[in-house]
This record gives structure tokens, C-alpha cells and sequence, in this order.
């Protein structure tokens, strides 16, 4: 009896051994894939689920032992509730099922979300000198979360990592968070946040030093645009660094707060500097329908002495005219905004019959207001010009000026070349009298003005419109760089550089009292970095304000280059016709 006893466990024990791996041998099949399907969420949930599941690595891939997958399975219901937790869905419930097949099994997940949690009591707590600072109010004020808000986990780690952002931004050294504390109740679907943040003293700056620096100290200070004692803020670092970096005297600047050296909540500054080549050359072949075929030539000193005066010239050669151009450039008050600058020009045109040659020496004041831009110039200039076969006349100006240009602009955060939204606007007024060297009175104005706008995420609109005007007593002694001409490629497209306007009895443009340029164009984009565009234009120069505007229609290509945005376009005069198409190219930002 004992025998056939321990026979028959023998045998129990042999089929718990033996039969659930026949079958699983049964049930798997070797060749089948893996799916998996979640039910009940979409969107970003999803996106979040499939992340944390285990089970998504081996989608489309051999299914692997029965256990395994029963056991990842279970497993990914807690993950696909720890991935929706950070969406403040704590209630939500999970299930799954195996489907099998011979070819595919899926793992189905099916979700029921339940109710959102949402905040409850919200204590968030400043000590220190931040309590006073308006910039943590605002901050506060705009990331704060409220109570029954829906509590998400991205908006909670924001506020603590605001806060310990602004804290560095604004020298509270110091901050730390005391208590950052969530409790969430399944119960009354609810959490409760607790936030004490401790930001200590705000330091300031300490005095600033240069290390290794060839210039005098007194150009070098007045780069430092804040004081010893001021409240710190990087803003102000950065902004020292890239007016350093741009100034063409350094190689490499790095400006670092000396945290360790701070005494009595005061830090200093350190700047290191590394010197750029001392000369410059330049050497570029070109080529634009306005100047034809061209060559430049340029040799520039970025600093002639200490005191960081620059030296710099150029000379350009091309089909239409040829310049020579040297500029004597002091760094003003704040050198990285403001210059004087003494320059000399000497250019000499030949073009569809209008001949120039031009001398002229000129002081500049410039000075930059946050986004105004504002020059005064004195010029003297002598200029020989004719038109035509019409005899050579000399002309002698002294004349003053003034120009005033605002600018504002966001480019598109896929590519920094290609001008979002943004305008420029420009006002210039020049003039000269009889009584000052100059051979008639006259008094010249011009207004001009872009806008770029973008409609939605591949078509733009652009604007743009020049106006200018004069009054002198005696027009034939203004050569043709004090008259307004018409056409070109920044102008009126479908006409050539500067021929659009009163002809003499020749037939060669002379350039008007009155010019009017306007131009619409939408531009859409057809893959990341080109657009196409069509646009129409209008104006012309004139004697007289009632002559009648000319109208071109055009289609041109862009291409949005590293060094900016390169057009092709073709345009033709619509209101005279057989006027052939005329081609384009021109290289530069939008505005």
C-alpha cells in the first residue's frame, strides 16, 4: 500500500512538472510578434503611457517565453498609472488582456481615467530679500498654480525651477528651497502643495577687472554699464560679454562673477580677454543685377591706438561705379552703442549714360537708443556729373543731416536667418544753402518703412514703402546722388538700377524732386529653408507729385542661406507693354 502510494504522487508531481510546459510549448509560437494596444487615452497621455511601458521595446519584435510577457504585462498596468500621475489622474484604472494568434499576440490595455486630481491648498512662502523683489512677484503671479486647477506634475517642477533660476539670475546666491512638499488624497481627489523658499540676501556687484588687455582702462570701463553696489543680475553680464565680443577687438571674452571672493554681499567681476588679429583684410567677388559683376577689396585696423580708434577701407569695383572709401572711427560714451567718425569717398559711376564722379569728406555722430538708431552727419561734397551728351557741370555742398531709424524684430525659432515679425522704419532729412559752401538752397526729406508678418507657420506678408521729396532753387546743380531715382532691386523690380524717372531729350533718366516706391509681396514656404513668392510693385520718380505711378507684377525664389536669405525673382512692367521680364538677384535680411 505504501509502495502504490508513492507511485501515484510520483506521478501527480511528474504532471505538474511535465504538462504546463507541453502546453506552453502548444500555445507559443516561435514566429509570432508582439503587439500592444492602449485603449481610452490618446494624445499626449498616450505618448507618455507608451514611454514608460516595458512592453514597447518589444513591439514588432519575437514573442518571447508565455511567462515572460504574462509577467510584463501585469507589470505595465502600475506603469501606464505611474504615466499618468504627472497629469494629476491618481484615480485612473488599468486592465489587460493576451489575444494569441499565429503570427501576432497583443497585449491590450484598457484605460479608464476617473477623475482629474486637482490642486487644493497651495502655501507658497518667500523669506529673505526676494519677498521684496517685484520680479519674484510677477513670477508668482504668473506660475503660481491655483487651487482647483488641475494639478500636473510639468507645472509644479516649473515653479521650483523658476524660482531657483530667478534666484541666480538676480545674485540671491544663497536660495535654496526649505520644504517642497505635494501630498495628494485619493479620497477628495486633491493635492496639497507646500513650497518654502528661502532666497537669503541679494548680492551686488563688486568691482570689475580686466585680465591681459591691450587697451586702456578708460575704454574698457565704459563697457561696464553698471556700478559697484548696484543689485546683481546676469542680464547685465551677458550683455557686457556680447558688446565686448562684437566690439572686432577680442578674439574671446569671458566674463565670470568671483562668487568666492564676495565680501559683504558684494561680488567681483573678473573679464578675460584675448586679442583679435590686429588687421584685418578682405578680399570677395560678387554679383547683383543692380551693380553687375564686382569685386571688393577692404583692409581694416581694429585698433589704431589704447583708446580702441579703428581704422577701416574698402574698395569696390563693379560694372556701375567704383568706390574707394576710408573711415577714422572713435568710440563714443558708451563705445559699444555710440562712435564718431571721420570718412572720405571717392566714387566715380558710368551707367546707361548718367556719368558722376564724386569727392567727399564727412563727420558722423551715431548714437543707439535701445531700438532707435539716430546719425548726424556733416558732409562737404564736390561732384562732376552729366547726363547723356549733355555738357559736364560741378556742383559744391556742404550739407547737414540727420536720420532717425527704429527697428524691431523676433526671428523664427527654426531658423534665426528669416524674420518672423518685426518692421523698420527710417527718416532722413538733409538739406544746404548758398550762404554755407553750398552752390544752391535745397532741402531734401525721405521716409521709408518695412513690416514683415507672419500669417501662420509657412505663409508671411511683407510690406514696404519710401517716399521722398525736395525743394531747391536751382535743381540742375544737384548731381545725381542728392535727385531720387526709381527701379532696381531694392525699389521698383521690373526695372533696371535707377531707370525710372524724368528722362532729358536723349532719353536718359535725370532723377526727379519727388519719388514713390511701395511693394506687397507674400512669400510661402515649400521645405524648411525655401520659400516662393509673388509680388507686385509700384513707383517712380517724378518732376511733378500727379505723375502716374508704374506697376510691375513679379514671382521669385528664396533660399534661406546661413548667411541669410538669397532672392531670385523675375518682374515686369505690367502697364507698358512688350517691356521684357527682368531678373533680379540680391542677398540680405528682409528688413
Amino acid at each position: 500500500m505504501g509502495l502504490r502510494y508513492l507511485q501515484r504522487w510520483i506521478i501527480f508531481f511528474m504532471m505538474i512538472i511535465i504538462l504546463p510546459a507541453h502546453a506552453q510549448s502548444r500555445w507559443q509560437t516561435p514566429t509570432a510578434t508582439l503587439q500592444v494596444e492602449i485603449t481610452g487615452i490618446d494624445g499626449e497621455l498616450l505618448r507618455n503611457a507608451k514611454l514608460f511601458l516595458s512592453l514597447t521595446e518589444l513591439t514588432n519584435q519575437q514573442v518571447p517565453s508565455l511567462f515572460r510577457i504574462r509577467y510584463l504585462a501585469r507589470q505595465g498596468e502600475q506603469e501606464i498609472l505611474s504615466a499618468l500621475e504627472p497629469f494629476g489622474f491618481y484615480n485612473a484604472v488599468v486592465s489587460h488582456t493576451i489575444q494569441q494568434a499565429p503570427d501576432i499576440w497583443l497585449v491590450k490595455y484598457e484605460v479608464e481615467l476617473g477623475d482629474v486630481t486637482t490642486y487644493g491648498n497651495v502655501s507658497v512662502k518667500l523669506i529673505g530679500a526676494a519677498k521684496q523683489d517685484e520680479a519674484f512677484k510677477k513670477l508668482l503671479a504668473a506660475l503660481q498654480p491655483k487651487p482647483g486647477a488641475v494639478f500636473e506634475h510639468q507645472s509644479y517642477e516649473r515653479l521650483k525651477s523658476s524660482l531657483r533660476s530667478l534666484a541666480a539670475e538676480r545674485g540671491y546666491y544663497d536660495a535654496e528651497l526649505l520644504t517642497h512638499q505635494v501630498h495628494v488624497e485619493t479620497t477628495t481627489k486633491t493635492a496639497d502643495v507646500t513650497l518654502v523658499f528661502n532666497s537669503g540676501e541679494r548680492y551686488r556687484f563688486g568691482h570689475t577687472s580686466f585680465c591681459c588687455a591691450f587697451l586702456s582702462d578708460s575704454l574698457l570701463d565704459r563697457y561696464v554699464q553698471f556700478m559697484p553696489g548696484e543689485p546683481f543680475n546676469t542680464r547685465s553680464l551677458l550683455d557686457l560679454q556680447i558688446d565686448l565680443a562684437g566690439s572686432g577687438y577680442f578674439s574671446s571674452v569671458e566674463v565670470s562673477p568671483q562668487w568666492q571672493q564676495a565680501e559683504h554681499q558684494q561680488v567681483p567681476v573678473e573679464v578675460l580677454l584675448s586679442p583679435n588679429n590686429r588687421n584685418r583684410y578682405q578680399f570677395g567677388l560678387g554679383y547683383g543685377t543692380d551693380t553687375g559683376a564686382r569685386v571688393t577689396l577692404g583692409f581694416d585696423r581694429r585698433w589704431v591706438n589704447d583708446r580702441g580708434h579703428r581704422l577701416s577701407s574698402v574698395l569696390r569695383l563693379s560694372e556701375v561705379q567704383n568706390t574707394g572709401f576710408v573711415s577714422y572711427i572713435i568710440p563714443g560714451r558708451n563705445p559699444a552703442r555710440d562712435s564718431y567718425s571721420f570718412a572720405g569717398e571717392v566714387t566715380d559711376r558710368s551707367f546707361e549714360q548718367q556719368m558722376s564722379t564724386l569727392l567727399r569728406t564727412s563727420f558722423k555722430d551715431t548714437r543707439h537708443y535701445d531700438k532707435w538708431h539716430r546719425t548726424y552727419q556733416l558732409s562737404y561734397q564736390q561732384e562732376d556729373f552729366a547726363f547723356g551728351a549733355e555738357p559736364t557741370t560741378s556742383s559744391n555742398f556742404l550739407i547737414p543731416s540727420i536720420e532717425w531709424s527704429l527697428i524691431n524684430s523676433a526671428t523664427m525659432p527654426e531658423n534665426r536667418n528669416m524674420i518672423d515679425d518685426g518692421y523698420r522704419l527710417t527718416i532722413s532729412l538733409q538739406g544746404g544753402h548758398e550762404s554755407l559752401l553750398s552752390d544752391t538752397n535745397f532741402i531734401a526729406a525721405k521716409i521709408g518703412a518695412k513690416w514683415v508678418q507672419r500669417l501662420n507657420d509657412d505663409w508671411r506678408l511683407l510690406l514696404r514703402g519710401e517716399l521722398g521729396a525736395l525743394t531747391t532753387d536751382d535743381f540742375s546743380l544737384l548731381g545725381p546722388t542728392l535727385r531720387f531715382f526709381a527701379g532696381g532691386d531694392h525699389n521698383v523690380r521690373g526695372y533696371a538700377y535707377q531707370q525710372l524717372g524724368p528722362k532729358n531729350a536723349e532719353g536718359v533718366v535725370i532723377g526727379g524732386r519727388y519719388m514713390v516706391a511701395t511693394s506687397i509681396e507674400v512669400d510661402y514656404a515649400i521645405k524648411p529653408n525655401w520659400r516662393v513668392a509673388v509680388f507686385s510693385d509700384f513707383g517712380n520718380s517724378m518732376m511733378h507729385w500727379d505723375e502716374r505711378l508704374k506697376q510691375t507684377l513679379g514671382a521669385g525664389i528664396r533660399w534661406i542661406s546661413p548667411i541669410g536669405p538669397v532672392r531670385l525673382d523675375v518682374a515686369a512692367a505690367i502697364d507698358e507693354p512688350g517691356t521684357p521680364w527682368r531678373l533680379h538677384l540680391t542677398l540680405g535680411p528682409d528688413l
